[in-house]
């Protein structure tokens, strides 16, 4: 690092004293905040600190000792970390979406549990490249491979890519920012132009820049032995790389789907995530937000987890404050879960994390971006102890 990055790592570390951990806080995580935020120093924090209150959240830093493999997206969302490039100190990650079956995967997993596995690969990723870091000394990057080889037209795919997809894409850019450092979109389809036009305007310039499209005719091999050394590539993507079996596409490395969702994974109505009927209907008007608060009794003295069902067709946001005053504004208040941006989903969402204790928790379900439509959502909000037994609390 020169003298003015390490000037501006040294203020964000500063400046996020009470949130940092010690496995988050490395020089190159701090140095990616002031590079993806043009160094910017207000904008940077902000978002920093906004990412430190999702750790916490998500307990991020423990989630791939402390977080199973969702079994479905094991199978048939996998995403493979090959290894060091062998070139610039960078690692080589591929993901065959042109594989996964979108829709499937849309109707037989949770909300929630979509958004963590991602979440766990990127933890998965980042202690990769923070490992390299601190074996080179010198800041590590991705070479991304999405090979949308199989990729078929449906005219549900634009709806898809805009709608969960590009959320989940602006979720990941948004926790880790100059993770890759080129994005090779491989056998890209005709139809490509019209995936580009809807997604392409979605996506932050610096992330656009770094997007190569390359088609099934193109030599896009050569483009990515440029960023990678050929030992290093499996065979199937123009390396010499093969797994103990002898295959080319490393599957010993790589999950790679090669079937539709069974139809009886699909999600059917359960105790734990019941009917969209059996949940409190919320109707939201364009540009507003609705607020619901919660009592959980002083004396529980257990560990409190809060239960969430969520389900909405379309783009909807949450937060959640804790406190000790029921009349208290939400900035006022602990900032829990930081408000973001969430899909809608064919499913409906389970979602059990541990909070503080005792106290006031607000939730607010926005529609805050939306200008003219209003936002139709169901709820249900329960607080439970270890034992997922309901403690004493009320809605107020």
């Amino acid at each position: 690092m020169n003298q003015s990055e390490r000037e501006f790592v040294d203020f964000l570390r500063s400046e996020c004293k009470d949130l940092l951990t010690d496995y988050y806080d490395t020089d190159f995580n701090l140095l990616r905040w002031a590079q993806g935020y043009g160094f910017n120093k207000e904008e940077a924090l902000a978002e920093l600190r906004r990412h430190l209150r999702f750790r916490q959240y998500y307990d991020l830093d423990n989630i791939l000792t402390n977080v199973p493999d969702h079994p479905i997206l094991k199978k048939y969302f996998p995403l493979g970390l090959v290894g060091e490039t062998g070139k610039e100190n960078q690692l080589l990650v591929i993901e065959c979406a042109g594989r996964i079956d979108l829709m499937g995967i849309l109707k037989s997993v949770h909300l929630s549990d979509f958004l963590i596995q991602r979440f766990k690969f990127q933890e998965k990723m980042l202690a990769a490249m923070n490992e390299m870091e601190r074996k080179y000394g010198t800041q590590c990057s991705v070479i991304y491979i999405l090979d949308l080889e199989g990729l078929k037209f449906d005219p549900a795919l634009i709806n898809i890519v805009t709608g969960p997809y590009r959320i989940l894409w602006a979720s990941v850019y948004t926790a880790y920012p100059e993770w890759i450092n080129t994005l090779f979109l491989i056998n890209a389809p005709s139809f490509m132009s019209l995936l580009w036009k809807a997604i392409g305007p979605l996506l932050p310039e610096r992330t656009r820049n770094k997007v190569r499209i390359c088609t099934g005719n193109s030599d896009w091999k050569t483009s990515v032995q440029k960023h990678a050394h050929i030992d290093n590539i499996p065979k199937h993507w123009g390396g010499n790389l093969v797994d103990k079996n002898g295959d080319g596409m490393c599957r010993d490395i790589l999950n790679i789907p090669f079937d539709s969702i069974p139809q009886e994974l699909y999600w059917t109505p359960n105790q734990e995530t019941p009917a969209i009927k059996d949940l409190i209907c919320t109707n939201i008007g364009a540009g507003k937000s609705a607020v619901f608060t919660y009592s959980v009794d002083k004396s529980v003295i257990e560990p409190v987890y809060i239960v969430i069902n969520r389900f909405c067709d379309r783009t909807f946001g949450m937060g959640i404050w804790h406190g000790d005053d029921e009349n208290s504004d939400i900035e006022d208040m602990n900032e829990l879960a930081p408000d973001f941006d969430y899909p809608g989903m064919p499913t409906v969402d389970y979602l059990r994390l541990r909070m503080p204790g005792p106290g006031v928790y607000k939730i607010k379900w926005g529609n805050e971006q939306a200008w003219i439509r209003s936002l139709t959502l169901y709820h249900r909000v329960r607080f439970q102890n270890e034992h997922k037994e309901n403690v004493k609390y009320m809605e107020l």
